[in-house]
């Protein structure tokens, strides 16, 4: 799917976004260059921390051939800054200036031992909004630990609430998963990013510029559903448990959410068309035992067809099921494609386009910005000192 360019304006489309810092910054970046800003990513000369971070194209380690950069630093232009020196630090000057917004996830105090946080930003430009993004916030007694985002999802509670049944007693004999990706980076970055919005909102209706402290550990805290909740108010701890699961035959996996009795009949239904009468009339009993036969039941019944198959077939019941699929598969889904949920952005340097997933969101007057591709290190330094009238 080639992507289209859009006349129509974003809802930040008159907003200049600095953002200066590695990998905890760039989704939040990202996702206010989508909604139209104009958002400069600063590297120092050796280029952000985000680029030495793989898997890389045709694995050639490069600073221009991280897929993880290529991934989170779309639609933003890159420029290239030396905050050690003289010359730098006026380049610096003169972008703050001009900005609405920095976002700096460089670390607690990093860029005020400069002379160049809040401070010095918001003396030159009292209306603006900076947005620090820090693994614990900058108080309390956590504030100067390191973390990772292996690290976030253990002390944020997000790894507890993951991971297989427990056995007898409610105990488990294996640990915790973490979560997939980087989901760490993207929870904190959806919250920083709200807040950001939020204080331009406040701006636009006259409120002053705003000083806005992001703690990663916090996103992911509040980032596990119903088990703070369920602790404070019932006093009961989260138990991991997978959801109902059978393999079917092409051996792909089925989630089945669990059934209310009122569902049993459409499923006994369906499992007496094919042939499993025994099955069926076990699960029609009215007392508990219903509930012991119904995942052995799925697993009988799904063994005989293919993943998809059996999906399509429980969801024709009105159940929630989904097979467990491959990227591969999403990206060829005619669903997907339907909802161009993947878009080609172009790779001059290599001659070439690549696929890239889009943002969830449609807006129908002011649509999301998916492009273009992430800068090359320093590739707009030269154009962006020329708008602020400095040599180049």
């Amino acid at each position: 799917m080639a992507a289209k360019s859009h006349s129509t304006p974003g809802c930040l489309d008159d907003v200049r976004v600095l953002e200066v810092g590695d990998q905890r910054g760039e989704y939040c970046a990202m996702l206010l260059a989508g909604q139209g800003a104009d958002v400069i990513k600063i590297e120092p000369p050796a280029g952000s921390p985000s680029r030495r971070i793989g898997p890389f194209y045709q694995d050639v380690r490069d600073v221009n051939r991280s897929l993880f950069f290529w991934n989170y630093n779309r639609a933003k232009r890159g420029v290239v800054i030396d905050f050690d020196d003289a010359g730098g630090r006026e380049f610096y000057t003169a972008l703050v200036k001009t900005a609405d917004v920095i976002v700096d996830s460089r670390g607690p105090d990093v860029m005020d031992q400069l002379g160049l946080g809040y401070g010095f930003a918001a003396h030159l430009k009292p209306d603006i909004i900076y947005c620090s993004i820090t693994p614990f916030g900058l108080n309390g007694p956590w504030r100067d630990l390191k973390a990772s985002d292996l690290v976030h999802s253990a002390l944020g509670g997000m790894a507890y609430c993951c991971g297989y049944d427990p056995v007898e007693g409610n105990r488990w004999d294996t640990p915790p998963f973490n979560p997939m990706g980087w989901q760490v980076w993207c929870k904190a970055g959806e919250h920083a990013a709200t807040a950001v919005i939020a204080a331009l909102l406040c701006r636009q209706m006259g409120g002053p510029g705003q000083f806005i402290d992001a703690a990663i550990h916090d996103a992911i805290a509040h980032s596990t559903e119903g088990t703070v909740p369920r602790y404070i108010f019932n006093g009961v701890d989260q138990t991991r448990r997978l959801p109902m699961q059978v393999r079917c035959a092409d051996g792909v996996y089925l989630n089945v959410l669990g059934l209310p009795p009122a569902d049993f009949r459409k499923v006994s239904e369906l499992v007496a068309r094919d042939g499993l009468a025994q099955d069926a009339e076990a699960l029609m009993r009215t007392d508990t035992s219903q509930f012991q036969a119904l995942p052995k039941m799925l697993e009988r019944w799904a063994a005989r067809r293919p993943a998809m198959e059996a999906f399509r077939a429980l969801q024709e019941c009105g159940l929630a099921a989904g097979a467990v699929r491959y990227v591969e598969d999403m990206i060829g889904d005619p669903h997907c494609a339907a909802r161009e949920n993947f878009v080609e952005l172009e790779h001059p340097e290599l001659g070439r386009s690549f696929l890239y997933p889009r943002h969830p969101r449609r807006q129908e007057t002011t649509p999301w910005r998916w492009g273009p591709r992430a800068p090359l290190l320093g590739e707009h330094t030269p154009a962006i000192r020329r708008e602020l009238g400095l040599a180049v």
